[in-house]
């Protein structure tokens, strides 16, 4: 299995519908993620373990 990376597209087990960006590791191995839904916002989920989350290839 691929590591998560900085930049890495995945998908959230709970929000398959939406392809996020990882944008921060935590020193407890859990990652930043975000996706940009408009020019104004954008959606942000933190503290969100590996398990969670799908690499996309």
């Amino acid at each position: 299995m691929k590591k998560i990376e900085l930049g890495n597209k995945v998908l959230l087990a709970s929000v398959e519908n939406m392809i996020f960006e990882v944008v921060g590791e935590n020193p407890d191995g859990s990652f930043e993620i975000e996706v940009k839904l408009s020019d104004i916002q954008v959606l942000r989920y933190g503290n969100i373990s590996k398990e969670m989350l799908q690499l996309i290839h």
